[in-house]
């Protein structure tokens, strides 16, 4: 993995593995997991059990395992934006075929998001869930269902056939 500044984010993604007590913040190539597009849409060969992160703080590669974790987040950046407040009603946020699902985790953190409409989010460990929020600093959360409180489907979302002829 070449080292890059937190800047230079063509090729990487930035992450944070949050656990209970702590969060893993690192950059991880996207040839080893993928784009975003296919990590959501489940084309990646198996679960997310551990991430080969470059971590930020000491720049030293090593495998970050995922089992205890909360979720992993894909960012924008981070920092993220403490002030930012979530919304939940998007005008002008993409519309992606998918369950468009409300999580609660125990410590009553609240995402929303679509998830594909497949097995994964049901017979997996984890699930991906593309944040609704296009403000938000989340671009792909991966889920873990073993940290959750709740889980409520809020509907099915499917682009109309005219914007697909757009």
């Amino acid at each position: 993995m070449a080292h890059l500044e937190d800047g230079e984010a063509g090729n990487i993604h930035r992450i944070v593995v949050r656990y209970e007590d702590r969060a893993v913040r690192g950059f991880a190539d996207i040839t080893d997991l993928g784009s975003v597009e296919e990590l959501l849409h489940g084309t990646q060969e198996s679960p997310l059990e551990s991430i080969r992160l470059r971590l930020l703080d000491s720049q030293v590669v090593q495998e970050v395992p995922t089992k205890d974790a909360k979720a992993v987040f894909f960012v924008k950046t981070f920092e993220g934006d403490l002030k930012h407040r979530a919304l939940h009603f998007h005008g002008h946020a993409p519309v992606l075929d998918g369950l468009w699902v409300r999580v609660y985790f125990h410590d009553s953190e609240m995402i929303e998001g679509i998830v594909s409409n497949n097995s994964d989010f049901v017979l997996q460990d984890g699930f991906f869930l593309m944040p609704t929020d296009p403000n938000g600093n989340n671009k792909l959360v991966y889920v873990l269902k073993g940290k959750l409180k709740d889980f409520h489907v809020l509907g099915l979302r499917n682009p109309s056939k005219s914007l697909h002829k757009a």
